[in-house]
């Protein structure tokens, strides 16, 4: 059996180190790359497309590709050849399904063990797309837990991004920039995310999204 090659793309040395640790436990994949940003990761690609692209979600600093929906995009839009797979603590499904709009071949959740990486890679090598585990329906959950999860679900994948930005601590000229929206965009969806959660003021949206982890 041909082995697949892969690059990895994340900047967190110890997630790059156990992913590379686990893959090259197996025969049938070769380790091509590992790398830690956006820039690096397309610089490579440039040169050398492996059969597999793995990709964190969220590689904030890189201002040249940014990071999230954006990155992916451009992945897809450029590098159609390779199957990618992106590895997320992101757990709303409308920014899930944006992943797969996008062309994706696979979503991993980093809340699910790092073995299911194996997973999505042997589904993809029988030519299927993989869905992470509780993608088509929710397990049962208190009513706050349900009421919260519902708030962060209704969020737009646009919102989700101008929100994740902007608790990185992005003005609101930075983070329009970084999405390349104008800043009344990126204001006004602000603004509709905030009504979404229920929040008024930018010390409740931060209160809100510490409490909920949803950008952890």
């Amino acid at each position: 059996m041909e082995r697949l090659r892969i690059v990895l793309a994340d900047d967190h040395p110890l997630v790059l180190m156990a992913m590379r640790d686990l893959l090259e436990k197996e025969l049938s994949f070769e380790i091509a790359a590992t790398l830690a940003s956006p820039t690096a990761l397309i610089d490579h690609l440039r040169l050398d497309l492996p059969d597999v692209i793995i990709t964190d979600y969220s590689m904030p600093g890189d201002e040249t590709y940014g990071d999230g929906i954006r990155l992916v995009r451009y992945l897809t839009r450029h590098f159609s050849r390779a199957r990618i797979v992106v590895l997320t603590m992101v757990s709303n499904p409308m920014i899930i399904s944006a992943l797969y709009d996008t062309g994706v071949a696979a979503v991993v959740l980093k809340r699910d063990n790092l073995a299911e990486i194996l997973t999505a890679l042997q589904t993809l090598r029988a030519g299927r797309t993989y869905y992470p585990p509780g993608f088509q329906g929710e397990g049962t959950t208190d009513s706050r837990t349900k009421f919260i999860g519902e708030r962060i679900n209704s969020l737009s994948p646009k919102e989700y991004e101008v929100l994740r930005h902007f608790i990185q601590g992005g003005s609101m000229m930075q983070v329009a920039e970084t999405l390349q929206r104008s800043v009344k965009t990126v204001s006004g969806q602000k603004i509709s995310a905030m009504r979404k959660l229920n929040v008024r003021t930018d010390q409740e949206l931060v209160a809100f999204c510490v409490e909920s982890g949803i950008f952890q």
